[in-house]
């Protein structure tokens, strides 16, 4: 049976994030029985009138300890001085850009969504800025022209009212919140969700779903490049200590490289240049 995972989300969201770990090892577990979608709800419309007294932030500098003390939590490489250096004004050019990028199809999307999460993450870039988010898109190889044509037009503007008015249709006040379905049986979770918990919803809706072990270490790494560490201790069930030492053995084969980030490192492979 065919199970949809939902993510209702959005690209500036650190516990979002923060989730990329537990996704990849859904991914690595069930494989095709998963289709997994994102829903985009639009966290921030405008930083000038934002304000979450709750979580102590009435300015784009209150930003950066929440996402310090975040990442402590969820274990992602975080660097938060784009929010004391170049802070986004708005949160919905992001997720426009998604739906621009996915008329070019759904794993362009995700690729590209993954994209932004990074690169606002760890990389310092303004993610509310047009040609960021073009430069971006280019980096997934999205067709540059046709992204955009498709950010400037009405259709992906139109996807993400529509997003928009379906995550409040299903309720959700935080991000992630996810949504599992299969047939008419289906389950919501809120917040930052284990491994466990997921899988135990999939399960529910499905009973019938096989797992299966995650590929091995270097394909892994060639096929999410760059992952994160803690992406690493997730999907084989190892400390992240344990997870670095292993990434640092093919590091030292030259088999992949690290870029520190932040509070953390990403991972990716090294392109070899073919010899005669």
């Amino acid at each position: 049976m065919q199970v949809t995972l939902t993510e209702f989300t959005d690209p500036f969201c650190t516990w979002c994030w923060g989730a990329e770990p537990v996704l990849r090892r859904i991914e690595e577990t069930y494989g095709d029985q998963i289709d997994t979608r994102f829903v985009m709800g639009g966290l921030v419309a405008d930083f000038g009138s934002f304000s979450d007294a709750a979580n102590g932030i009435t300015e784009p500098a209150d930003v950066a300890p929440h996402w310090e003390t975040a990442a402590r939590q969820h274990g992602m490489p975080v660097d938060a001085d784009i929010w004391l250096t170049n802070p986004p004004r708005s949160s919905y050019p992001a997720c426009i850009a998604y739906e621009a990028a996915e008329l070019q199809g759904t794993d362009a999307a995700n690729r590209y969504l993954r994209r932004l999460r990074e690169a606002i993450a760890t990389e310092r870039q303004n993610i509310g800025d047009r040609e960021v988010l073009t430069d971006l898109a280019a980096d997934v190889g999205l067709d540059v022209e046709r992204f955009r044509a498709a950010f400037a037009g009405d259709r992906a503007r139109a996807a993400f009212e529509e997003d928009r008015v379906h995550s409040r249709e299903q309720g959700t006040t935080v991000f992630p919140t996810f949504r599992v379905e299969a047939g008419d049986d289906e389950r919501q979770l809120a917040g930052s969700q284990s491994f466990d918990s997921l899988a135990e919803a999939i399960e529910a809706v499905a009973p019938d779903l096989e797992r299966t072990p995650p590929r091995p270490l270097p394909k892994f790494v060639e096929q999410y490049s760059p992952v994160a560490t803690r992406e690493v201790a997730e999907v084989y069930n190892l400390s992240d200590d344990i997870a670095r030492l292993r990434l640092e053995d093919l590091a030292s084969a030259g088999r992949i490289e690290e870029s520190i980030r932040g509070t953390g490192s990403l991972w990716k492979t090294v392109a070899h240049e073919n010899s005669e």
